[in-house]
């Protein structure tokens, strides 16, 4: 009787221990864990999951990617906070290279990356790469510019509707000094970075039917030095306006404008992104205008992503555009970091 008893007893408190454990999740109620669209990270304390996410960006030196590392980097904190084990490596190339960034890849696909999030640099050269780590069971989201192969979620800038903003925007600037025609200078960071040839396009598109002329595109690789001196030679040909692709590229134009409009000038710049640099040239007057992209909502909405794919969801191939603004000096100022 006393075995019988003592075994009866052992059972219920099996059966106890049970009930208490099992990941944590059970006992919340929460079904909002991780929901993308609402921005909440939750409130599932020790929920367990453990992963490891690699970022990969185009280069960085860049402002945005840095930008969007720290806002993926905070939501992971959040995460932790709430009881996630949640590894998150950065991955770039010191400067825009499709063979490092292929190399990267690959590291990520050998280092136990659950989730690869990428900004590729070129729509297809990465493709090889990229679908090995699928074929490996790493889920893809893209941030910012995609590749040909659907990933799981694509958090991006719309570049050439954001290309066209840019356009309508000098537009406005060159009636406004009573200008129908002349040539406009492009300086875009390289050939192959398919978010810049969008913009590129999606700028060239505003002017359809007008009298400007649109110069060949310039490749400063990013580099504000290069840029600056590409556009020093645009203004001695004779461009009355010239439009930067990227931050690096705006800078450099931007500067060169400074320095021409300086000397009796009056070049029209109006460029790509938000970064201290090209604020204070809007503050000068030499920008008159730039597209500030959202990167601290890439980076974000990537890692909540990418926790909803570690804990089962299927996102579908979701393609979301994050937007742009268009700054002046009427609002530069509410965009300081």
């Amino acid at each position: 009787m006393k075995k019988i008893l003592a075994l009866a007893l052992a059972l219920i408190m099996a059966l106890s221990l049970a009930a208490c454990g099992g990941g944590g999740t059970a006992n919340t109620g929460d079904t909002n864990a991780t929901d993308t669209n609402t921005g909440d990270t939750g409130s599932g304390e020790g929920k367990g999951l453990s992963c490891t996410i690699s970022l990969i960006t185009m280069d960085q030196m860049d402002v945005h990617w840095v930008k969007l590392h720290a806002a993926a980097e905070a939501t992971v904190e959040e995460y932790k906070v709430q009881g996630y084990d949640v590894t998150l490596n950065w991955l770039a190339p010191e400067k825009k290279d499709n063979a490092q960034q292929i190399q990267m890849i690959e590291t990520a696909t050998n280092n136990g990356s659950d989730v690869i999030i990428i900004a590729v640099n070129d729509s297809t050269a990465c493709n090889d790469a990229i679908q090995a780590a699928i074929d490996a069971g790493i889920k893809i989201i893209y941030v910012d510019s995609p590749s040909t192969i659907e990933g799981s979620a694509t958090y991006a800038t719309n570049n050439y509707a954001a290309g066209a903003q840019a356009g309508e925007q000098m537009l406005t600037y060159l009636d406004e000094k009573g200008l129908t025609e002349g040539t406009i200078g492009i300086v875009s960071a390289q050939a192959g970075v398919q978010s810049c040839i969008d913009r590129v396009d999606g700028f060239i598109s505003a002017f359809e039917g007008t009298g400007f002329t649109m110069g060949e595109v310039q490749y400063s690789d990013g580099d504000a030095s290069k840029a600056q001196e590409i556009t020093n030679a645009l203004i001695q040909d004779g461009v009355i306006a010239v439009y930067g692709a990227n931050d690096g590229a705006t800078n450099g134009a931007g500067n060169a404008v400074k320095e021409a409009n300086a000397n009796g000038a009056d070049i029209i710049c109006v460029g790509f992104d938000n970064s201290a640099s090209n604020r204070a040239l809007v503050n000068d007057g030499a920008l008159l205008a730039f597209m500030a992209q959202n990167p601290d909502v890439m980076g974000s909405e990537a890692i909540k992503a990418a926790i909803s794919l570690m804990e089962g969801e299927d996102l579908g191939g979701v393609v979301v555009d994050t937007g742009v603004t268009t700054v002046t000096s009427d609002n530069v100022a509410d965009f300081e970091d």
